[in-house]
């Protein structure tokens, strides 16, 4: 039993050294750790706290890369440098690249542009006319889910007093509890700064968005 573990029992009053229900072994935490890998990965989305950097190597007239992590996923791409060329790429999507030159997937070059394609593809343009420059990513990473206690549970540590209420939270709701449920998650979106207690405007519709950092000025590269 980790420490996230222990202290989501704690909190649904478990006892964390003699549990009852949750039992000390695979089979019976195994509901706790669901919900804290649940946790892990959507603070990671929602906060964007995890990142690494991939080295692209380009290779000539290919347009799309597959990525691949040691452990996880991709989650989205914050900033793309072109080292060879020492300048970054500039995102844009399969709309604009239709505008910008509908025969972009054959036109060779320097690559300009960069876009994501679902989890894990990138794909550059215009195509590469040579294999001899690295793109290097930064992107934000989500990470797989941990199976047992001995496992680095990857969130950092301001966040993890929230992913212990939303565990909790998954919990009661579990049990029917809809009020404890609710107030667990009150606390989760405290915890994570996220509690907007004033009303929205009548028109505001909930959608999916994500923030990305400030576009650097110049040639200065993006935070990792």
């Amino acid at each position: 039993m980790n420490e996230l573990e222990r202290h989501t029992l704690i909190l649904i009053g478990e006892n964390a050294d003699s549990p009852d229900v949750f039992t000390d072994d695979e089979v019976g935490l195994a509901p706790i750790r669901d919900s804290i890998n649940d946790a892990v990965q959507e603070v990671v989305m929602l906060t964007g706290s995890r990142k690494t950097t991939v080295n692209l190597a380009l290779r000539q007239g290919r347009n799309f890369y597959r990525l691949a992590l040691a452990s996880g996923h991709v989650g989205w791409i914050t900033d793309a440098w072109l080292n060879g060329q020492d300048r970054r790429l500039e995102q844009t999507d399969f709309a604009k690249l239709d505008r910008w030159d509908p025969r972009w997937m054959v036109s060779t070059g320097t690559p300009d542009f960069y876009f994501q394609v679902g989890l894990d593809v990138i794909g550059v343009a215009p195509r590469p006319s040579a294999t001899a420059d690295v793109l290097s990513l930064s992107v934000v990473w989500i990470p797989a889910p941990y199976t047992h206690d001995k496992d680095r549970v990857t969130v950092r540590n301001d966040f993890r007093l929230a992913v212990a209420h939303y565990a909790v939270s998954e919990y009661w709701a579990g049990r029917g509890d809809a009020k404890a449920a609710g107030d667990a998650f009150a606390r989760y979106r405290d915890a994570l700064g996220m509690r907007d207690d004033q009303p929205r405007h009548g028109d505001w519709r909930p959608a999916l968005e994500s923030s990305k950092e400030p576009w650097p000025t110049g040639r200065e590269r993006a935070p990792v």
